[in-house]
């Protein structure tokens, strides 16, 4: 007997040394991008955010199915049993079929493992489903591979390990099933609906058209972007409302709007656009490069403080900024403007001087080029809104600063930045606010989004809220709703409509109109934002703020 014993135990030393390579390679599978494009020489931020994104869309996607998920869920767990059922009578897995149950094991082991390091540093709690739909596959994988859980026992100390390493493996992936449990079965408390009406709610009154128009990059930016953006043609994407004859409309105004750093990517700002062109806003996506190479003068410490860096890249970005807006300047602005401008606005003029300055984390900053290039050529001197959202590192260099004496005296800015923010520090948000201290203290306020994992989908305040990938019901009350208000304030400005830019400006000061996020569906309130006008000075958390230095 106990001779059987030792060769059933020596077989399975053997099986488990012949298939551990499997395991590994599994697990190996799972970090493989992220390992190569590190070799190649691309930091860590770089290197992860593939899988970052994959990570995004999936749980976007399993969001939208999560009826599919549930019967995923169960088809899992039969053929699990099945499999458990077969073992039980003595039948023992085939060979491949093992091998390759282990390496998914170890693919969706790596997987889970990277999943709480972006949780760890970026998603904050975001995402429920997708540890769920990790932990369905790691359970039902391991019922297949070792069965039903035993509590170990003392017939060796391989033995021990092993069924205790099994048991607790599989207490793990139940954990990391359940908290997703309530939201397949639809019991967790749902979002607040969209707004139907008012502003947040669809993009309106005006239908909207876009066209492209490529712009002449300047030979010394030209001769420095790298070859990740080199195939773009860079270009301003104006958005119109289309405005018929019988409209009584003089002009509208002008909106400037910027991307993140490497994401020049018009479809990820869409809804972004939506809502301020149609309000009745011409609106201009400017195109910039990112990545670009430009010599660094000998000598130069890079610093970044006080929300500021003096890298020469601010530069040569401004100079692609000026040119494209010199290009918005010919096309819509002078008599003689582009043909799709008279198609979509007739005889309105767009008129600067009314004016939406904005932009999304390096956008963010670079609205001060855009505030920059503005009060250079006289835009906004009438009305002026700026939305910074997540904002980076703006630009030090003396050249570079805004006339801010040239901005009307009841301008109006949002900084605004989610709690879990984890790529930009929320103190290059707090010195901007500071940059603008010489207008009203109602008229310039630092903006808080904050998380709310009560219910499912969880509302996470990240840096990515006003991009069309995760457009949310935060961002749907927290920014767009915002970006509403803001355009509407503009727009009336520019008609003379007293009556609406009061009603818009009570909803863009600090007021429950503004802090107000809607209810979960079964009544309990969303947190509201958090509002600051004074951030660097009054709240203790920000304190740090006043010696933070960044890392270029």
């Amino acid at each position: 007997m106990e001779e059987a014993n030792a060769k059933v135990l020596e077989s399975k030393k053997l099986r488990f040394s012949r298939d551990t390579p499997f395991l590994a390679l599994g697990a190996l599978a799972s970090v493989l991008q992220p390992i190569l494009l590190l070799l190649s020489g691309k930091d860590v931020n770089d290197a992860i955010w593939p899988h970052a994104y994959r990570a995004l869309q999936a749980t976007m996607f399993l969001r939208e199915n999560i009826t599919l998920l549930f019967f995923l869920a169960l088809m899992l767990f039969f053929t699990s049993l099945i499999t458990v059922k077969s073992q039980l009578k003595g039948q023992a897995l085939n060979q491949n079929l093992r091998r390759s149950l282990l390496f998914i094991l170890g693919l969706f082991s790596g997987l889970t493992a990277l999943y709480f390091l972006l949780d760890i540093f970026y998603l904050r709690g975001a995402f429920l489903l997708l540890p769920t739909l990790y932990g369905m596959i790691l359970l039902s994988t391991l019922l297949a591979v070792g069965g039903l859980p035993r509590l170990p026992d003392g017939a060796s100390r391989a033995a021990f390990f092993s069924s205790g390493a099994h048991l607790c493996a599989i207490f793990f992936a139940a954990w990391l099933v359940m908290p997703g449990v309530p939201a397949m079965i639809g019991i967790a408390p749902s979002p607040p609906d969209p707004p139907r009406i008012g502003y947040g709610a669809e993009p309106g009154p005006f239908d909207t058209t876009m066209t492209v128009h490529p712009y002449t990059m300047p030979e010394l930016v030209a001769d420095v972007v790298l070859e990740d953006e080199q195939d773009i043609e860079f270009s301003v994407y104006l958005t119109l409302p289309e405005i018929s004859e019988v409209i009584p409309l003089d002009e509208i105004p002008l909106a400037l709007l910027s991307h993140g750093w490497g994401y020049p990517v018009y479809e990820e700002y869409t809804d972004w656009i939506a809502h301020l062109s149609a309000r009745g806003m011409a609106v201009a996506f400017v195109q910039y490069p990112s990545h670009i190479d430009p010599p660094i003068p000998d000598g130069l410490e890079g610093i970044d403080v006080e929300g500021a860096s003096n890298y020469p890249h601010h530069e040569y970005r401004a100079m692609a900024i000026a040119a494209a807006l010199d290009t918005v300047s010919d096309l819509a602005l002078g008599e003689d403007r582009h043909p799709s401008v008279d198609a979509a606005i007739g005889n309105v003029t767009i008129n600067p001087s009314h004016l939406w300055i904005g932009g999304h984390s390096l956008g963010g900053a670079y609205s001060f080029v855009q505030l920059y290039e503005a009060m250079e050529r006289g835009w906004g001197n009438s009305t002026l809104f700026i939305d910074i959202e997540s904002g980076w590192t703006r630009p030090n260099q003396v050249a570079l600063q805004p006339n801010l004496s040239r901005m009307p005296a009841d301008a109006m800015v949002h900084i605004a930045r989610g709690v879990d923010d984890m790529t930009v520090d929320a103190c290059y948000s707090v010195h901007h606010q500071q940059v603008f201290s010489d207008l009203e203290d109602d008229h310039v306020l630092y903006i808080e989004l904050q998380s709310d994992l009560y219910g499912f989908p969880r509302l996470v305040g990240s840096h990515y809220l006003p991009t069309d990938s995760v457009h949310d019901r935060l961002a749907d009350y927290g920014v767009y709703r915002r970006i509403d208000a803001q355009a509407d304030w503009v727009f009336a400005r520019t008609q003379g409509d007293h009556i609406t830019e009061n009603w818009a400006y009570n909803h863009l000061v600090d007021s429950d109109l503004l802090r107000s996020m809607g209810e979960w569906s079964d009544g309990t309130p969303v947190l509201p934002l958090m509002v600051y006008k004074d951030a660097l000075h009054t709240e203790k958390k920000f304190a740090y703020c006043e010696t933070f230095e960044g890392v270029l």
